[in-house]
């Protein structure tokens, strides 16, 4: 790694912080119900065959395709339709291979037949209980779920860090899960530092400023499936800094705090934590969002215990876009989440975009479709980083890569959703 007190990229900051993070240990067995969101702690296989018997796909009349053989794909089938056959009951009556029975969706396919066709490609002839159709009108064994389709007994369902969502609820209902083993919520404490910094709902003194950045990480913690745990606002007193910190590191898997993190006189998070623990970095090569403190806070030096630390800047968007490209990552890897990304497009400049190379640069943006269906990023035009109207008005966040010089209008970028 290059000196820790030079700007690094996201790349290198990510590997020196994400990297050496554990995910934690302890899990907890929850019922199916309330499992949204949270992460798979072991790998789930399927107790059985889904679907257990084989099911027809539609509403129609089952048959077996030994029927084929009997004629050519230029002549019509005709078949004597015995039994019938319902989603959630037992055949009705008796049927064979060289007859039909009617059957609906979702029902199991009488086991002398291996194919269901749908009921608008027959003729019925009520009177004599039989079905004609062209035989060239249907494949052998279409329109049958096949037992063990979906997934065969003892196949790995989910996979150990997966993510619970709608479509993983209706997986494991299927196979009869009702209980499922997640990692425990992460913890990760947030307080402001700054005796500029005022609750927001109290008077504001001259001088003053609302603290926007504690709130905003609060939610943003519960979007990445943790449980922010609310330490209010410090002071600029290093003891009760240190104090609070040290109180944070002890209840928590993480600790955030924003502000106190540039070289201000009264910017003491720094040194605190070189005091507690170890700085992996503390300058990010990015903007905005440049002073940026990440490390570890040691609580148990004879278990070797350290604590993940993140001092973000105090101005808002930059607080929001370091928590977004370094501080999210780092909690997904504490709770052991391995399927979650950002979402983004690729979008074309509407403007050309100036920058230096050396640093990657996120630019607020709307996003809007040109006359071929393409994205276009239209950058915003206040890109301060403490302009939180401009944040709330983006679509999205336009990422000029690191090496990059200026951009031209029509260049391909990416564009994290927001």
């Amino acid at each position: 790694m290059p000196d820790r007190f030079e700007p690094q990229t996201i790349e290198m900051a990510l590997k020196a912080i994400s990297g050496a993070i554990s995910p934690i240990s302890q899990t907890e067995v929850i019922g199916l119900s309330e499992s949204g969101g949270r992460t798979l702690a072991r790998a789930v296989l399927s107790p059985k065959d889904v679907p257990e018997y084989p099911l027809s796909a539609m509403d129609g009349y089952s048959f077996h395709s030994q029927s084929l053989d009997k004629t050519t794909k230029e002549k019509d089938l005709n078949l004597p339709v015995l039994g019938k056959s319902l989603a959630g009951h037992s055949l009705e009556g008796e049927t064979h291979a060289t007859a039909a029975a009617r059957i609906f969706t979702g029902a199991m396919v009488p086991a002398c037949h291996d194919t269901v066709i749908a009921q608008e490609l027959v003729r019925i002839d009520d009177r004599q209980q039989r079905i004609t159709f062209a035989a060239d009108s249907i494949r052998r064994q279409a329109n049958v779920r096949r037992q063990g389709e979906d997934l065969a007994r003892g196949a790995e369902a989910l996979p150990t860090g997966a993510v619970i969502g709608p479509r993983e609820i209706a997986l494991l209902a299927s196979m009869g899960i009702a209980s499922i083993e997640v990692v425990r919520r992460v913890r990760i404490a947030v307080l402001s530092t700054g005796d500029e910094v005022t609750e927001p709902g109290r008077p504001l003194a001259a001088g003053k400023t609302y603290d926007a950045n504690r709130p905003m990480l609060l939610q943003m913690i519960r979007d990445c499936r943790a449980t922010p745990i609310d330490l209010g606002i410090v002071n600029d007193d290093p003891q009760s800094l240190r104090q609070a910190i040290l109180h944070a590191a002890t209840i928590a898997d993480a600790v955030i705090t924003s502000g106190g993190v540039s070289v201000g006189e009264a910017d003491h998070t720094r040194k605190i934590m070189e005091s507690l623990g170890d700085i992996s970095f503390w300058k990010l090569a990015i903007k905005p969002g440049r002073p940026l403190a990440a490390g570890w806070i040691s609580t148990d030096s004879a278990a070797n215990k350290r604590i993940p630390f993140f001092g973000l800047p105090g101005n808002p968007v930059a607080a929001f876009v370091t928590f977004q490209s370094i501080v999210a990552p780092c909690l997904r890897q504490l709770a052991g989440d391995r399927g979650s990304i950002r979402p983004t497009v690729r979008a074309r400049l509407g403007k050309d975009a100036r920058k230096a190379p050396g640093r990657t640069e996120y630019l607020r943006c709307a996003l809007v479709r040109d006359a071929s269906g393409e994205w276009v990023a239209e950058i915003a035009a206040s890109q301060g980083a403490a302009s939180l109207k401009s944040l709330t008005d983006a679509d999205g966040l336009v990422v000029l890569p690191h090496a990059a010089g200026p951009l031209t209008a029509g260049t391909m970028v990416d564009v994290i959703l927001l």
